[in-house]
């Protein structure tokens, strides 16, 4: 990650920690429309603390979103940026983050799907920010095309450009979206 000013030493993220879960956890975190991607506690846990007045009140649909919430939680560790030495203000993060079969879409357990929210949870693109993202695929991986997008907090679609890579048998997915200035001229002649 590279930014326009240095990030505060205290942020962190949690991240996925590489846990398996068991299947019927993942369909539960589906059915919430939870995913596990870098985000904030204070963001995942927003809304959780009252999960024994809910359940007092036999609120269930309420408790059930908050221990979603926390089951999430448990499968993220606490991660920091680490600053790369000699350049500024270049951070790397790494996490280990498992890929579950996407049994709804495909009986033959072989469809995946990786998900990830940029920029980070509690940082903004500044002026003319731009986000790159490329992911290099397993190898023989099959691009689905129509289900494979980027989509901006504007709600418009990002394109993503697909690279087979010689000699590999992977391929490369692109994506670059970049926060465009908005121009009004209104004028009466």
């Amino acid at each position: 990650m590279v930014t326009d000013q240095p990030i505060q030493q205290e942020l962190s993220w949690y991240v996925p920690k590489g846990v398996s879960l068991p299947p019927e956890i993942a369909q539960l975190l589906k059915t919430q429309q939870l995913k596990m991607y870098p985000q904030r506690e204070d963001t995942l846990l927003s809304g959780t603390e009252d999960i024994i007045d809910q359940s007092k009140q036999g609120n269930l649909a309420e408790v059930i979103s908050d221990a979603s919430k926390l089951i999430l939680r448990a499968t993220l560790e606490k991660k920091p940026l680490t600053p790369i030495a000699g350049a500024s203000n270049v951070y790397m993060l790494s996490y280990d983050y498992k890929l579950y079969p996407l049994h709804d879409v495909d009986p033959n357990n072989d469809t995946f799907e990786f998900y990830i929210v940029l920029p980070f949870d509690g940082l903004e693109l500044a002026g003319n920010g731009r986000v790159q993202m490329t992911i290099l695929t397993p190898i023989q991986a099959q691009i689905d095309t129509n289900a494979t997008k980027g989509i901006a907090h504007t709600g418009q679609e990002i394109s993503e450009m697909v690279y087979d890579i010689p000699h590999t048998q992977r391929k490369a997915i692109s994506f670059a979206w970049q926060q465009d200035p908005e121009f009004i001229v209104r004028y009466r002649y």
